[in-house]
């Protein structure tokens, strides 16, 4: 048998199967399912007993970017957030506006929402935070009043910007 022809053959052997794989491929491409902003998790985390949920979104067409950041006291006592701050991984974008002096008893949740500073981020993409919760007790054995310690919690926020 001559190479020619058994090159041939193998094509028309083989070349069904790899049309096939690339058809799937390019399906699987185009439907989204392999962009990397797909295969990315998103989560919130500030330690076990700061439970958080969020979502990142566009306000109107061209408005900033914002954060609806939900804190959850999982801690057995009151607490009052005194500070949070959030800014993107590389620290080139902070978030501005959260509440605070927030006081959550035990078990209760709190919402903030915050503003990022620049050029709102374009919806789809994936984008990470880095940031701090600070708080101060309010346990009832510490007395009447809260506590003047502070406590900061290091956390991340990985999310894809949301349709409003």
């Amino acid at each position: 048998m001559k190479k020619g022809q058994a090159a041939v053959e193998y094509l028309t052997t083989y070349g069904w199967a790899i049309l096939i794989l690339l058809i799937v491929l390019a399906v699987l491409f185009s439907s989204g399912i392999l962009s990397p902003s797909y295969l990315i998790s998103e989560e919130c985390t500030f330690g076990n007993s700061l439970g958080c949920n969020f979502a990142l979104f566009n306000d109107n067409i061209n408005g900033p970017t914002k954060l609806n950041l939900d804190i959850h006291n999982g801690f057995a006592y009151k607490i009052n957030i005194t500070k949070v701050e959030l800014m993107t991984q590389d620290g080139t974008q902070n978030f501005n506006g959260f509440a605070t002096g927030v006081v959550l008893d035990s078990g209760e949740t709190g919402s903030f929402q915050g503003t990022l500073e620049g050029s709102p981020v374009k919806e789809g993409t994936v984008k990470r935070f880095v940031g701090s919760i600070t708080y101060v007790s309010c346990a009832t054995e510490l007395g009447p009043d809260c506590s003047d310690v502070e406590h900061t919690l290091t956390g991340r926020i990985v999310g894809k910007v949301i349709p409003q």
